[in-house]
């Protein structure tokens, strides 16, 4: 694949430390910060730089489902992609968006937490352009991406059918949506649980007001924004994974195009 180099919308926005500014920082920042770092999720630039190899963290086995998941998503675009130019939606650190581009991707990461793009402008400063920006900002032109990629991040989306017509609204003619790394849950009974989960875990680390962004959503409600395939999903063979020294994923990875 030969990557594209359009990226007019980004032609007259400002670079700060490496990253394209393109709204005003966010009040979610602060309480983002507070929570990923009591939360021991704020990572220095050397232990960024080896992910999705996570195996000197406290939560290794999030990280070898993350590489599984991640291989995946390459295979899947290997195969399916009809173009090369990704954007990923709440890339974070940039570790996923810096896999894609060093698989031949070209990759446009957008995040609205100002210290890690940062930190993946510093650490990945040969690969993908990092943007602060959010979904719905106005200058992301429609039609002008190939696929559109949610990595751990639809949950802060309190409309997922909302962000989903929107991310189709981005994609060129047979692009693609993909969803993972995120637990779609089977019924409305259990994102209530979830919601309480949530709620109590950001009141015991003493980020209550966290919970307000953080939502949980069913695989039924991804339906509707498009047509859906599951390409994983939680299996049920945990003592059978665990045999084979394989974590169990609670992940469901989707891929949605348009109607």
């Amino acid at each position: 694949m030969n990557p594209t180099t359009d990226h007019d919308f980004l032609s007259t926005a400002p670079v700060e430390n490496g990253v394209y500014i393109l709204c005003d920082p966010s009040p979610f920042e602060q309480l983002y910060e507070k929570a990923r770092s009591t939360e021991r999720r704020i990572l220095n630039d050397q232990q960024v730089s080896r992910l999705p190899d996570g195996s000197s963290l406290w939560n290794a086995d999030e990280w070898r489902i993350r590489q599984r998941s991640a291989d995946r998503l390459v295979r899947s675009l290997r195969t399916n992609a009809s173009g090369p130019l990704v954007l990923e939606i709440g890339c974070g650190n940039g570790w996923l968006s810096a896999r894609l581009q060093r698989e031949g991707f070209d990759v446009v990461g957008m995040d609205l937490f100002t210290p890690e793009l940062e930190q993946a402008a510093r650490v990945f400063n040969a690969g993908p352009r990092f943007v602060r920006a959010d979904l719905f900002h106005d200058s992301l032109p429609e039609g002008g991406f190939d696929v559109i990629l949610f990595a751990a991040s639809i949950q802060y989306f309190p409309d997922p059918v909302r962000a989903m017509t929107r991310a189709i609204a981005l994609l060129r003619t047979d692009g693609t949506v993909h969803v993972m790394d995120s637990i779609l849950y089977r019924s409305n009974v259990e994102c209530t649980a979830a919601k309480e989960r949530t709620r109590a875990h950001y009141e015991r680390i003493g980020v209550p007001e966290m919970s307000a962004y953080y939502h949980a959503h069913t695989l039924h409600l991804m339906r509707r924004a498009g047509r859906l395939r599951v390409l994983s999903a939680p299996s049920g063979m945990d003592r059978t994974l665990r045999r084979f020294g394989r974590e169990s994923s609670p992940f469901t990875h989707v891929v949605i195009e348009a109607q």
